[in-house]
């Protein structure tokens, strides 16, 4: 039955009363998030943005641009302390005490503060001084990008923070001009209705290791020295390729496994088990010290946004705790670096990304101390993967940048020196001497006859006592990061994200087995479990790698971490059918495997996503469609054209632009298709501001942007509706794909959701029980205010209740065609236990 509601029947809940559904909640055994009318919560979302891994000011620093903008040059070692900086070395207390105490020494007075940053950036060119400041998007453009957002249907905000974002000036020194800016903006996003979740970003550990996240500092601490990080071939940086030197596809990847990222990641999760000697003033290991200072970053953030109220300092109500930032990520792919690295002298299987130089853990600590390596392997992304395509030697002293002169990775002791000053760095006697790879000095391996010394160190260090990453090392860190959060807001809700393709910990057959619990993992287990939503990454990433889909091909590489397929080969599926299902039977598997292991709960995929430039040619990359394939038909939905080589500026002529492939739009069906089939909830990435016609996300030769500055709606061609025409369309991409009809809060559960864009119809089907219906918010009870579900239906696909045909299986129904949501409620249940209910949306003959 069918029956259109009067305006005047229904009435908004949060029009009444806007606090009733503000906070979401993670209750235990439900797979929604609920609101105070006990609404069932499908989060669907966007990451912004990409270019929040490179700073705003002086001047952009994108991945494509090199020269001193990325890295300044060597010059002045100016103590950072001076001219009112602090050099205090906070931080280099014990991280519990730290965790504990950060009141005491992680701040500094705000006037003091202010003070500094004025005249930090009076001096930001001669000194290098950066800021992300304008990261997501400057402030006065703050409303075009967040309406347009919500106009696409999205709800929830995975909002990109850096560690350098806010410690890039030295240890202890936290920017707050950029914390002030961070508050402001999510008051914008308060503004559009957005639930929050902070990101806390990383990729391959940082910028100058060719990816994002941590402060140029912490490699100074570590005694390595970025210069030469080209040179010895300790990172793949795309900031320094020279001009010649193709940007390999996805090559960023391969840096988790190469000396520069591999070496921090390691000292940061276990250098007090691996690294004994590396230790600073008062016995400080370098693992405590690396830590305690990300750690301070975070509560920096947290107690920033906690000091946001309608009041004076303390008090008055907070503005943005629980009604816009509902939680906090625990760390974006946490990686274990070399731990647990049985042998050093091969490539270990677990390093499957393969793309340009490989060389094995040996050879990388070599080529560290700048000698010359034969025989490093070299791969190349073929369609099935990574296949090997010869080897080369490597000369660090024949780099461009060494000037035929030796170099090393590790900083030479003078350097070192000045920097240690420079940076307030207070080094014991014991920390490893300047200029020789740290671990060769913890009896690794021997310089002088270029051999391994313990095979099997970083799975076992010193005591042979074997190492495991995840329970030892990642568990504990995100433990202590919720820790810190929760003592500021201690209802944030945790969205625990693990290491790529690493399998939930087994909480539940933990507590189900007879032998005795450690109370160290009990405690872990019970700040971990508690109100928290699991948060993997998951994407197509065959198609990903390649940008190529053929539809008939694809691999299994989930099953393939899981120990289902014996080999790549044997991943290997085949079929139409199978290849369109995969992704949506992956996300299945990742559901299952986090209600088994950390029991029923909400999984949120923080990230997920396609190539804009999956399947073409070069030709309609660079917009040249005479030269094209002609065989290959797309949508004239236009999209950015990324170089395949480095340029240190864009040029200075009209961007190009290209269709989408057929393949891409096939792909991302595949994708979407497979989320709303799982109703899993998820963020995509991502939107980014910037995104352009030369350079895409501008990091990495990434384009994945579901907006893009060159971009043209696809209204143009793909919708004939007035409605496709809307300002806020301008600049998206795949609109037609991304933006789908879903439920955003339900009266009792939401059990299936079907769209198909091409009939332009969509299906929900929903189930209510007693039990449910029965918890609701007393107030609205008290009041007589009738729940209802909220559906938004986009104006892209489905123009108003004029044009289109709306059924329900019950109740009554109002669409607000402005707020592109229909309000359904339910009719009287007479005390039925468990009801099914359903609603089709389809657009009727009357419109062209």
């Amino acid at each position: 039955m069918s029956v259109q509601s009067t305006p005047q029947l229904i009435n908004s809940i949060d029009s009444q009363n806007p606090s009733t559904s503000s906070r979401l909640r993670v209750v235990p055994d439900d797979v929604f998030l609920r609101d105070s009318n006990n609404r069932a919560w499908l989060l669907r979302g966007v990451n912004l943005s990409g270019s929040c891994k490179f700073p705003r000011y002086p001047v952009p620093v994108p991945s494509n641009i090199g020269g001193k903008a990325f890295l300044e040059p060597r010059s002045s070692m100016k103590r950072v302390g001076e001219n009112g900086n602090s050099t205090d070395g906070a931080g280099l207390k014990h991280a519990d005490e730290h965790v504990s105490n950060l009141n005491e020494h992680a701040h500094v007075n705000a006037n003091e503060m202010s003070n500094r940053n004025e005249q930090a950036q009076q001096s930001a060119t001669q000194e290098g001084k950066i800021s992300f400041v304008g990261r997501p998007f400057e402030l006065e453009e703050a409303d075009e990008h967040l309406a347009r957002l919500r106009h696409w249907g999205f709800r929830m905000i995975r909002w990109v923070v850096t560690w350098e974002a806010i410690e890039h000036q030295g240890p202890g020194i936290y920017d707050q001009e950029f914390l002030d800016y961070t508050v402001k903006a999510l008051l914008k996003a308060k503004e559009y209705g957005f639930k929050v979740m902070i990101d806390f970003h990383q990729d391959v550990w940082s910028r100058f290791s060719g990816g994002s996240g941590a402060p140029l500092w912490t490699f100074y601490a570590a005694g390595l020295d970025p210069h030469h990080f080209a040179a010895t071939g300790a990172a793949f940086v795309h900031n320094t390729l020279q001009e010649h030197e193709p940007l390999l596809r996805m090559a960023w990847l391969t840096n988790y496994y190469k000396l520069a990222c591999a070496s921090m990641f390691t000292l940061f999760y276990a250098g007090k088990t691996l690294a004994p000697k590396c230790t600073f003033e008062n016995g400080v290991n370098i693992q405590d010290y690396l830590q305690s200072h990300f750690l301070g970053s975070i509560k920096a953030l947290v107690d920033r946004i906690h000091e946001c109220r309608d009041g004076e300092e303390n008090e008055g109500k907070n503005l943005l705790e629980d009604e816009v930032v509902i939680g906090y990520d625990s760390w974006n792919e946490p990686s274990c670096g070399w731990i647990g690295l049985e042998r050093l002298d091969i490539l270990p299987e677990q390093h499957d990304m393969r793309q340009g130089d490989m060389p094995t853990p040996l050879q990388s600590l070599m080529l560290g101390e700048g000698l010359v390596v034969r025989n490093v392997a070299t791969y190349r992304l073929e369609l099935i993967g990574p296949v090997k395509s010869g080897s080369r030697t490597i000369d660090p002293s024949a780099h461009p940048t060494s000037f035929q002169e030796p170099v090393k990775a590790w900083l030479s002791p003078s350097l070192r020196e000045e920097l240690d000053f420079k940076y307030g760095f207070q080094r014991d006697s014991t920390f490893p001497k300047a200029g020789e790879c740290l671990w060769a000095q913890h009896g690794v391996w021997s310089i002088k006859d270029r051999k391994v010394l313990q095979q099997d160190y970083f799975a076992r260090g010193p005591s042979a006592k074997p190492i495991h990453w995840v329970p030892d090392h990642w568990l504990s860190f995100a433990k202590r990061v919720t820790e810190v959060v929760r003592q500021v807001h201690p209802t944030a809700i945790l969205f625990l994200e693990p290491p790529v393709y690493v399998p939930p910990p087994d909480f539940v057959s933990r507590r189900a087995s007879a032998s005795p619990q450690c109370e160290d993992e009990d405690n872990i287990e019970a700040v971990l479990t508690s109100n928290m939503v699991y948060t993997p990454h998951h994407y197509d990433d065959l198609v990903l790698l390649t940008k190529k889909y053929l539809g008939w091909i694809n691999i299994d590489l989930l099953g393939l971490s899981r120990g289902r397929h014996k080999s790549l080969l044997g991943s290997i599926v085949l079929g139409k059918k199978s290849t369109e299902a995969l992704f949506g039977s992956q996300i299945d598997e990742i559901q299952k495997e986090c209600y088994e292991r950390l029991g029923q709960r909400p999984v949120l995929i923080g990230e997920t996503g396609l190539h804009f430039d999956v399947g073409l040619d070069e030709a309609e990359r660079s917009g040249d469609m005479r030269r094209s394939d002609k065989k290959k038909q797309g949508s004239s939905l236009s999209l950015p054209w990324i170089g395949s080589k480095r340029a240190m500026n864009p040029p200075d002529r009209k961007p190009k632009t290209a269709s989408i492939s057929k393949q891409f739009q096939q792909a991302f069906d595949n994708i979407l298709n497979g989320l709303d089939r799982t109703m899993v909830h998820y963020t995509l990435w991502n939107y980014t501001i910037e995104n352009d016609a030369q350079f895409g996300d501008g990091w990495n030769g990434e384009n994945l942007s579901l907006y893009s500055l060159n971009s043209v709606s696809a209204s143009a061609s793909e919708n004939s509706s007035d409605n496709a025409y809307h300002k806020l369309n301008r600049g998206g991409r795949a609109i037609e794909q991304f933006c789908r009809p879903y439920p955003i809060a339900t009266v009792g559960n939401p059990i299936k959701i079907r769209f198909d864009r091409h009939k332009k119809s969509f299906e929900l089907r929903t189930r209510t029980t007693i039990e449910k219906m029965s918890e609701v918010d007393p107030v609205l009870a008290a009041c007589g205010t009738v729940a209802k579900t909220e559906v938004y239906v986009p104006r892209f696909h489905f123009p108003g209740p004029e044009h289109c045909i709306v059924k329900v299986s019950d109740g009554s129904w109002e669409w607000d065609t402005e707020k592109q949501i229909v309000y359904w409620i339910y009719e009287d249940s007479e005390n039925r236990e468990v009801i099914d209910h359903w609603m089709t949306v389809t657009l009727s003959g009357n419109w062209t």
